[in-house]
């Protein structure tokens, strides 16, 4: 007597996906994991302090990529009330928000604290020019063999706000090591890798 597996399989037809051997397991691959990533600047803003990479790797914690992923374009109505879409386009540009671990040399606070003194002096408002003060950033995602599956480069990215942690407490057991910077792209790209 066969198997209910077996006659199963050999019936075909509808939910035939729904198969541990055959489909599910899927050869084994593996789910992406949310915390195998490495972000950097391929141009880091060029007349802006920038502590190196290995500082900046190190004490980025976290990433958050806002990007407006919807389609635009127009509709017509036509005669007997009906609606007719004609998607033409998408938003490519966007905001980061990095977040660090900064230490006693304070590279990272540095770092964002010159990127806004240069885009506007704090005492003569005197300004570099944009190109000089826009960077380039990328992104991998990786899967647990550290093998990149994905890569996004965003385009023009300038410095949108990065707060200083300027306030004295008396309690002990307080830090000023979390800084948060965020920044605007004009245009981001995606590379899939491994489709």
């Amino acid at each position: 007597m066969a198997a209910v597996r077996d006659l199963v399989r050999s019936a075909g037809g509808y939910m035939d996906f729904v198969d541990y051997i055959g489909y599910v397991r899927d050869d084994n691959k593996e789910f992406l994991r949310g915390d195998m990533w490495e972000f950097s600047f391929i141009n880091p803003p060029r007349i802006v302090y920038y502590p190196g990479d290995i500082i900046f790797k190190t004490r980025l914690t976290n990433v958050n990529i806002s990007v407006n992923t919807s389609t635009n374009g127009f509709e017509k109505r036509m005669r007997g009330n009906y609606t007719l879409y004609q998607k033409t386009g998408q938003l490519t540009n966007g905001q980061l928000a990095l977040t660090f671990t900064d230490k006693e040399d304070q590279a990272i606070s540095y770092f964002t604290d010159d990127w806004r003194q240069k885009i506007a002096d704090r005492d003569t408002k005197y300004s570099f020019r944009k190109d000089d003060l826009v960077a380039d950033c990328e992104m991998y995602y990786t899967n647990s063999s550290r093998k990149a599956v994905r890569h996004l480069t965003f385009f023009n990215c300038i410095i949108d706000d990065a707060p200083l942690d300027l306030n004295g407490v008396a309690e002990d057991g307080t830090d000023r090591a979390d800084v948060q910077l965020s920044m605007s792209f004009e245009h981001y790209d995606v590379e899939w890798l491994n489709v």
